[in-house]
């Protein structure tokens, strides 16, 4: 974890401090904008794989201790993925004006974005409500 930590030190600092493609641009580019993108990638990779890593050793750890719980862990994935399946079902594939973007963007790309963006403001509204009901239910106990 302090690699990554280190990581994200240097690449920020070269990203802030790295000066601009066009300093003279309506809107100035940094330099090392692409090696950013490239770490939050691998960082999103990296926790993709940690959390189906763990989901599935838990799993599987449950189901031998107790069945029932293994079954709520399912369910847990189960409705992320009604979630997810339903943020792409409301999402739109409209076409986006962004600023400096010569090339057009597919209509299944816009669409997962929309979902990725409706899954996450789901999942921060629910975890919000955990935190707070979680706090209530142990003042109760």
């Amino acid at each position: 974890m302090w690699v990554l930590f280190g990581i994200t030190i240097i690449v920020a600092a070269l990203f802030y401090l790295g000066g601009y493609v066009d300093v003279n641009a309506e809107y100035p580019e940094p330099i090392f904008t692409e090696q950013l993108m490239w770490l939050m990638y691998a960082f999103v990779a990296i926790a993709a794989l940690l959390v189906l890593v763990a989901a599935i050793a838990n799993i599987a750890m449950d189901f031998r201790k107790n069945p029932k719980s293994a079954i709520k862990s399912i369910c847990g994935v189960g409705a992320l993925i009604l979630v997810m399946i339903i943020s792409y079902c409301v999402s739109s594939g409209d076409a986006v004006n962004v600023l400096g973007l010569e090339e057009e963007v597919s209509t299944d790309t816009l669409k997962m974005v929309d979902m990725q963006l409706y899954t996450i403001y789901v999942l921060l509204v629910v975890g919000i409500i955990l935190m707070i009901c979680s706090n209530f239910a142990k003042k109760l106990k």
